[in-house]
């Protein structure tokens, strides 16, 4: 039987939106916009993303008593199914503070998510697989692999979170062999926001071990996408930014 709590997923989503309802401002919301491309189809309340945080923080005081990740998965859910932005943003971060008992399942649940265009921008992506993804990974490492055949995937944003979900473990000198290897396997890609993306895990990649990055960029030269490179070589010394664009020509 279901685990009896206080106050329900339900009732923290409706009070999540009501919420943001109540600090919607139209001007701010117009502003926001021009982060997305034209074609994309982003609604926002226009609440600044410190406010969503404080928010999270507040919803996560009511339930860390009596919720796990289950509830807060389920409450996630049901705003990542709301139209606007700012809902989205706050399922994912109050999930993100359940991360200590994360269990293997919710990768599934994730990659259903991404699939299913509940994540459907850059922004998005870029919170759940950091804060959601990342921490999953991290706690349970047999599902690493997950991430590799995700890059062949048709679905842009669970291509997008292949390579951002590891540069919290690449940034720390974890799982580069893995990120490099997705990071190869995406260079054909045709989508700028993926060659962003891979650019900067590979620049994440390259804090704890330069030269092996260096090596990486002269290695596969042509075939990484300029842009891609840019990002990569982002924290080079600007005399090598300059020879390794030379250089991967």
């Amino acid at each position: 039987m279901p685990r009896q709590t206080h106050i329900t997923p339900k009732q923290i989503a409706q009070q999540a939106l009501q919420h943001l309802q109540a600090a919607a401002n139209p001007r701010a919301a117009a502003q926001s916009s021009v982060y997305f491309k034209s074609h994309e189809q982003v609604e926002f309340f226009g609440v600044a993303a410190a406010a969503l945080h404080q928010l999270a923080r507040a919803l996560h005081q009511q339930v860390k008593a009596d919720w796990t990740a289950v509830e807060a998965r389920a409450c996630c859910e049901s705003l990542l199914k709301h139209t606007h932005q700012e809902a989205r943003t706050v399922g994912i971060l109050l999930l993100a503070r359940f991360h200590k008992t994360f269990t293997p399942d919710l990768l599934d649940a994730a990659e259903i998510w991404l699939v299913k265009n509940y994540c459907d921008n850059w922004a998005l992506v870029d919170s759940l697989a950091p804060s959601v993804i990342a921490p999953l990974l991290r706690r349970h490492l047999d599902l690493l692999p997950h991430t590799a055949r995700w890059t062949q995937a048709e679905n842009l944003w669970l291509r997008r979170a292949s390579l951002v979900a590891l540069i919290p473990l690449a940034r720390k000198g974890e799982q580069l062999d893995l990120a490099y290897t997705n990071a190869v396997r995406l260079f054909a890609a045709p989508e700028d926001l993926i060659h962003k993306a891979t650019g900067w895990l590979l620049r994440e990649a390259g804090k704890t071990d330069m030269p092996r990055l260096r090596a990486f960029l002269l290695q596969h030269g042509p075939r990484i996408p300029r842009t891609a490179l840019r990002y990569a070589i982002e924290r080079f010394p600007a005399a090598e930014r300059k020879t390794l664009l030379t250089q991967t020509r």
